[in-house]
């Protein structure tokens, strides 16, 4: 009988270290898996930082974000400047320049000529209007509006002097085109036509540099309009 209680003894101890290294085991389990699982929510946060970091770039301050967005409304403007230019020229034979009394002989005005580039007014010696486009004939850079002693405007990008009355680049220059002249009408103020010249050099009308003092500039979409 002594026999048998000592064994019943050991048995129960046996359990009892039994159940208390199962439960150990499950702890070490719990513990591990919430060690892992917190280092895959750590990982995840990292990865989507940079996922987003990659997609999105980095996070802007608020006055980043502010200079960022004012630039943005610029860039719309223009654009919707430039649209409004397109639509003005699509529907519109004739386009305001200037009054003509407003134009000088050795500072060009800029405008925007059909094409949607940059040109200049003149008044030539003569009284007469002078357009011709601003776009260098060389790599397109937009010429200077001051006319100096040679009756000439810089191009400053690689410097090339083009005469404004033929439009023809200075000998030697990097420009070996002229810049072309546009096509003008002179309107008074009932708008009709009382002058005009084609960019071929074609006039027509009264083109002895005496006007009344409402007249006005315009380029014109179609030569025939000049005629």
């Amino acid at each position: 009988m002594a026999e048998d209680s000592g064994d019943t003894v050991a048995k129960t101890d046996l359990g009892e270290s039994s159940l208390e290294r199962n439960a150990q085991a499950r702890r070490r389990f719990l513990r591990g898996a919430v060690a892992l699982a917190s280092g895959a929510f750590l990982l995840s946060i990292g990865i989507a930082d940079k996922f987003f970091r990659f997609f999105f770039g980095p996070r802007l301050s608020q006055s980043e974000e502010g200079e960022l967005l004012e630039t943005r409304l610029k860039r719309m403007q223009e654009t919707v400047a430039l649209k409004q230019l397109e639509l003005e020229r699509q529907h519109n034979n004739y386009i305001f320049v200037a009054e003509l009394s407003d134009l000088q002989a050795t500072t060009g005005k800029y405008f925007i000529d059909y094409e949607l580039r940059p040109a200049l007014a003149f008044v030539g010696r003569d009284g007469v209007p002078i357009l011709l486009s601003a776009k260098c004939t060389h790599l397109g850079c937009t010429v200077g509006n001051q006319v100096n002693e040679r009756n000439q405007v810089l191009c400053p990008c690689h410097v090339s002097y083009f005469d404004i009355e033929t439009g023809k680049p200075n000998p030697g220059a990097p420009a070996k085109l002229p810049l072309e002249h546009i096509s003008w009408v002179l309107m008074n103020k009932e708008r009709r036509i009382i002058a005009g010249r084609s960019a071929d050099g074609k006039g027509t009308g009264n083109l002895s540099g005496n006007y009344p003092p409402d007249t006005a500039v315009y380029i014109v979409k179609n030569t025939e309009s000049v005629s």
